[in-house]
Order: structure tokens, then C-alpha cells, then sequence
């Protein structure tokens, strides 16, 4: 059974300082089979992520797009996907890549939940180590209600961070076997979220570090 965190930030995200080559040491330490580089509406860190590509460790090439209707990760991607547009054409640009689509925390605290119903989605993110209050339990109840494939990313702004939830799935450790099994909804999920307070603070350190 493979395990892989799907949503991973690096220092090519404007609000995260991780290397991609700590976040994969991290990854590789806590026993990850893999995860996804999914930096803000940026792919600079595919190619640096190539120089640390090892058998028996699959790194994912993604983004977390901002689209006009809120956030979409694209796994397996290789060209960036512009940002604001409507949420179903990012979804076509993902898929015409050979990509897979997530809808990422669609129903965190200041996220537009209707994210979910603008486009039809390959998975939705229903656990989200970042996500707050009810977030994770209402996109659990909305996957499992519309029989669509739930997976799961710490959404790691932090090295420390990476692995708190991940995605499991039982297939050969390389992209398009994870990709396949992910629209087929082979997947299961696991793992934590950060406590409320954590978050909290991390937020207002970032906005006193702003000023």
C-alpha cells in the first residue's frame, strides 16, 4: 500500500520557505511512498524535483491552481495552468494534459463552496490537515454522497508539516498507475489535522510578518 501526501507546498509558493529537496528528505522520513508538489499557480519546482527523482520515491509534478471559483489541484501535470479562470474550464486544461483534478478544502472557512458544483472534479480534498472546523467532515459527506473519489494532502506550508495526512492506494509506484487509480477511486485516506489554535497562530504570524 503506497502512501502519498497530494498536496505539498515548497519555496515556490509565495507563502511557504520549505526546499524541495528538504520537503522530499521530510516525505522520505516519515515513510511516504511519494508526494505531490502542488505550489501556488507555479510549476518552478518540477524541474529542481527531477534532480531528486529516485526509484522506490515518486515525486508528482502539480499545482494548486487559483481559478475564479476557488482552489484546484493538477496532478501530473507539466505546463502551468493559468489562474482565474471559471473552475470548469481550469478542470479541462488539467485533463487535456493528462491530469487529474481535485477540488482542494472547497469548504474551509473564506473558500467558495461552490467550487464543487461548478465543475465535475476527478476527486475532491477531503481531508486537509489546514482545514478548520467542519471542512474536512462536509467534503467527506459531499464526496461520499455524489460517489466521487476522496483523497488527501497535508496542504504543507511547513517541512514539518508534510505527511500529517496522506492518500493511500494499492498500485505500482509510478504516475499514471496513481493517477489511474485515483479517477477509478481506489484510494483511502488518512491521517490528521492540525489543531485549530496551530492554525490560528501560523496566520497570525504570516500577517505581522507582512506589515
Amino acid at each position: 500500500m503506497l502512501r502519498l501526501d497530494l498536496h505539498v507546498h515548497t519555496k515556490y509558493s509565495y507563502d511557504c520557505f520549505c526546499s524541495v529537496e528538504r520537503a522530499i528528505e521530510v516525505a522520505k522520513a516519515k515513510g511516504l511512498s511519494g508526494i505531490a508538489i502542488t505550489d501556488h499557480d507555479s510549476i518552478s519546482g518540477h524541474r529542481e524535483a527531477k534532480n531528486f527523482s529516485k526509484d522506490g520515491f515518486l515525486i508528482i509534478p502539480g499545482v494548486e491552481v487559483s481559478s475564479a471559483n476557488g482552489h484546484i489541484l493538477g496532478l501530473g501535470i507539466s505546463e502551468l495552468i493559468p489562474k482565474g479562470l471559471p473552475a470548469g474550464e481550469t478542470v479541462d486544461l488539467i485533463r487535456k494534459q493528462g491530469g487529474v483534478a481535485i477540488a482542494a478544502h472547497p469548504f474551509a472557512p473564506g473558500r467558495r463552496p461552490e467550487l464543487v458544483y461548478r465543475a465535475k472534479f476527478d476527486a475532491i480534498e477531503c481531508l486537509n490537515s489546514r482545514a478548520i472546523f467542519l471542512s474536512n467532515p462536509l467534503a467527506e459527506r459531499f464526496a461520499r454522497k455524489n460517489g466521487i473519489p476522496m483523497v488527501a494532502g497535508s496542504d504543507a506550508h511547513r517541512c514539518e508539516d508534510i505527511g500529517l495526512a496522506y492518500t493511500m492506494v494499492n498500485c505500482e509506484l509510478n504516475l499514471d498507475s496513481v493517477l489511474e487509480i485515483i479517477k477509478k477511486g481506489g484510494t483511502s485516506i488518512s491521517g490528521r489535522a492540525l489543531p485549530t489554535s496551530s492554525i490560528l497562530w501560523r496566520v497570525l504570524q504570516k500577517a505581522l510578518h507582512r506589515r
